[in-house]
């Protein structure tokens, strides 16, 4: 027995946007239906979804274009090439993104491991005056003054 599945599909553009659950639209962003030409994701159908399909769809939408822009970013594919809109008359660009140049910082440095002991409980801490703190509020009445 096969699982239901429901599929989103797009424009070629990914401006409008409609989910079909068996065979048949079921909600979406366009005023022209045609529009739509190509599923772009899909996925198993769960109880719920169907409550509000707008929501779900919002949500949907939302989830594939981000997980599509952090591909690109992973991938070092540029994102000005692959956003651009353009008009399919005279192809000019009507608006673009910049190139990002994004630099990951990568932590060399692990977090100090704690070297210093409670004198009486040896609880490690990294800060001197975390175990102060400590001893003073347990350990008071051990502590000589």
């Amino acid at each position: 027995m096969s699982q239901e599945r429901i599929e989103l599909w797009s424009n070629n553009s990914l401006t409008e946007f409609a989910i079909k659950f068996n065979s048949t639209v079921v909600v979406n962003s366009s005023s022209n239906p045609d529009a739509i030409v190509k599923m772009i994701d899909e996925c198993p159908y769960k109880e719920g979804y169907d409550v509000d399909w707008r929501y779900t769809l919002s949500q949907w939408v939302v989830y594939y274009l981000a997980n599509k822009y952090a591909v690109l970013i992973n991938s070092k594919i540029s994102v000005q090439k692959e956003f651009n809109i353009r008009d399919d008359d005279d192809n000019e660009i009507y608006s673009s993104y910049p190139p990002l140049s994004l630099a990951i910082k990568v932590k060399n440095k692990l977090p100090p491991k704690p070297g210093l002991k409670c004198h009486f409980c040896n609880l490690k801490y990294c800060l001197e005056e975390e175990r102060k703190q400590h001893e003073e509020f347990w350990h008071s009445d051990k502590i000589k003054i």
